[in-house]
């Protein structure tokens, strides 16, 4: 039976979220509660914000509350680490892969707009022959975005390089190598491919030079209408779940809708995450269901319990400007009403694109997996700030961002909820692919994304056509390594699932 959620206790259900997540931008035991501690503001910001949210705080001893009861001892613990980032990694739970610390909260806040230094592509790293024979490594370009630099040098998807700046690159040197705002890369060609997997490299006598620039990637990356037999596949490229861009992803659904889409195919390989009401929207674009339906559930540590709650799908679509704040919450949404959903996937596919598989199950919604394993990031997180005020919300509010503290930039992102769906199902463990497919294999000749033909694409076409899942995904074709290292390791923004303080102001109060 689907579940929805009861109207008359609908607005019960928002309000409390509401109050929740107003209640997130802030912590009780800051520096603004620092009587006795003759330590760093920063540090006392660290152990402080990961007391009051951190999902596994009763699993880290050094997190009780009873650690803080004698200043002097608590003082001398605090002071015990070099720096307030030495603090924050030895405060996290074993198990916690995803919390990381954050120098300045401005940077990171222009990141999550989708704005940072960059290049203007995507890269990962393989090894030539399966490690640990050989340190030799090269790189192939996953897609570039339009525009960019490296789309003005001439990059495409597909290519090969095994130098940078005149060096061969090895896992002894690319991370310098990779550290520069300038690349010089000698682009290659794959000559052999062993049964191993290894590959022999040769040299195209030619070079791209690209440099870093402030950039806006628009996460929809591709948009289009594929035609098979009388029916008309959507395809979108969606690489990561930013609330600035909620009114063109709402114009592609229009767009889709205005063809006459019957099918969808959602290509999340590349994404690792965002916020989750662009998570809920978009769920709510693909399946038409509306705020009557429970998206989500998050539960948060013993301490913040009465702050569980239920995150709903949505009716309209909220439109954020580039400053982070609400510009309109009652823009028709373009829904596709479908009842099966492909999605691309890979090991990269991660937390709020985890969560658009999970949200759906319940309803029925047939949902079609092809490619890797995903990353299994069932928690989410929130940027804890050193400011007071229950009710800061950053960006928004001159009066509210004054509150924070003006003598560092530091700021946290830690796992503070964990999310399941109406049925209670989780994913820790990842989603598993109907049918195993990996990008790696076809380096020779790479097809271009949204090209019928491209490997992952092909599979949930073919199956679209009736023909079902190939046998083999390539017969003849042998398993290249699996990319150790992709260039999103680089940026500031890790796989991650977060709210933002302004997300739901539509259901009335505060700011």
């Amino acid at each position: 039976m689907t579940p929805t959620v009861n109207p008359l206790i609908k607005y019960t259900l928002l309000s409390s979220l509401l109050g929740a997540l107003l209640l997130f931008q802030a912590c009780d035991i800051l520096t603004s509660d620092k009587p006795g501690v003759d330590a760093s503001d920063e540090k006392v910001f660290v152990w402080g914000g990961l007391n009051y949210w951190y999902y596994w705080q009763q699993q880290v001893p050094d997190l009780a509350d009873s650690k803080k009861e004698n200043s002097a001892v608590f003082s001398g613990f605090l002071n015990g680490f070099e720096t307030e980032r030495d603090l924050f990694n030895h405060l996290l739970y074993r198990e916690d892969d995803f919390s990381w610390f954050i120098d300045d909260y401005e940077v990171h806040e222009a990141a999550r707009l989708g704005t940072s230094k960059s290049f203007g592509f995507r890269f990962g790293l393989l090894y030539q022959t399966p490690a640990p024979n050989d340190n030799r490594i090269f790189g192939y370009v996953m897609y570039v975005v339009p525009d960019s630099p490296a789309d003005q040098a001439g990059l495409v998807r597909g290519d090969l390089f095994n130098g940078v700046n005149g060096q061969l690159l090895t896992d002894r040197n690319y991370q310098d190598l990779l550290a520069s705002d300038n690349y010089e890369l000698t682009l290659a060609r794959i000559t052999e491919v062993a049964e191993n997997g290894g590959v022999t490299l040769e040299p195209l006598d030619q070079t791209v030079s690209v440099t870093a620039v402030t950039l806006q990637e628009n996460p929809v990356h591709m948009a289009s209408v594929i035609e098979v037999g009388s029916l008309r596949v959507g395809y979108l490229m969606y690489n990561a779940f930013r609330f600035n861009f909620h009114d063109d992803l709402n114009n592609r659904f229009g767009e889709f809708r205005n063809a006459g889409v019957s099918e969808l195919v959602l290509d999340l390989r590349y994404n690792g995450g965002g916020t989750l009401i662009t998570s809920a929207l978009l769920a709510s674009m693909i399946s038409g269901l509306g705020s009557d339906e429970v998206f989500s559930t998050l539960t948060y540590n013993q301490k913040r319990s009465s702050s569980n709650v239920v995150y709903p799908f949505f009716d309209e679509v909220l439109v954020y400007d580039n400053s982070g704040s609400l510009v309109d919450d009652e823009v028709p949404m373009n829904t596709l009403n479908l009842t099966r959903l492909y999605v691309l996937t890979s090991s990269r596919t991660a937390s709020a694109s985890e969560t658009i598989v999970n949200g759906l199950l319940p309803y029925g919604i047939e949902v079609i997996l092809i490619g890797d394993v995903t990353a299994g990031k069932d928690e989410g997180s929130i940027t804890v700030y050193d400011a007071p005020s229950v009710r800061y919300s950053p960006g928004s509010n001159p009066q509210q961002r004054a509150q924070i503290n003006p003598s560092h930039k530091r700021a946290m992102q830690p796992i503070v909820f964990k999310i399941v769906n109406s049925a209670g199902g989780d994913y820790p463990n990842g989603f598993a692919p109907d049918f195993s497919i990996r990008e790696t294999r076809y380096l020779q000749n790479l097809p271009q994304l949204g090209d019928p033909e491209e490997p992952l694409l092909r599979v949930a076409l073919d199956h679209i056509r009736g023909e079902g899942f190939p046998a083999k995904a390539a017969e003849l074709l042998p398993e290249l390594p699996v990319p150790f290292f992709d260039s999103s390791e680089m940026e500031l923004l890790r796989d991650e699932i977060y709210l933002i303080p302004d997300d739901l102001k539509r259901m009335g109060g505060g700011s």
